[in-house]
């Protein structure tokens, strides 16, 4: 622990001390406090008390000044209206494109149409993507099915000369 006697006591917060001892604080009327600030006639436990009361005072002034330092640093309440308003317009475009989706889905639209879907509201949009869906061809709302004759199926199953010539094919190589 340091000799908190021979250092000069910190002033109290919200006093100023001159530097003959006596406060320039009007409400104290200058009163002479180096009397009150001689740490050497206070009990142990006052002395602690007090030295954790300084620290719990530089831990409040070092944050003090960081928060000032934060506010210093804030974004201009313009630039953050700005900020703002970009990301209602680019919430606004992204809700707008899961309606079209969503509509295209319900009318089984191909994607070509579903861009293309207009209106002001929802229920606008609904409208408009009904009237695509029924100007749309039938074909055209789903994938072709593949061809049964083309292949893409189980193969046939093998005869028994053709099983027989696998396994000699084998037993060769």
């Amino acid at each position: 622990m340091s000799d908190a006697s021979t250092a000069p006591a910190p002033p109290t917060p919200g006093s100023e001390t001159a530097a003959d001892g006596t406060d320039e604080n009007p409400q104290l009327g200058g009163q002479d406090l180096t009397a009150e600030r001689d740490e050497t006639t206070l009990p142990d436990w006052a002395r602690s008390e007090l030295t954790r009361a300084r620290d719990e005072a530089a831990r409040r002034r070092i944050e003090l000044r960081e928060l000032k330092d934060q506010l210093a640093k804030a974004a201009d309440p313009e630039e953050a209206k700005v900020a703002i308003q970009e990301a209602h317009d680019r919430l606004a475009t992204t809700e707008l494109q899961l309606t079209r989706e969503r509509l295209g889905r319900k009318y089984q639209l191909p994607d070509v149409l579903v861009a293309r879907i207009q209106g002001e509201d929802e229920a606008a949009m609904d409208k408009d993507a009904k009237a695509l869906a029924e100007l749309a061809p039938a074909s055209a709302a789903r994938p072709p099915r593949p061809d049964r004759l083309q292949g893409g199926g189980e193969a046939a199953p093998l005869s028994a000369a053709e099983k027989f010539a696998q396994i000699i094919q084998t037993r060769l190589r």
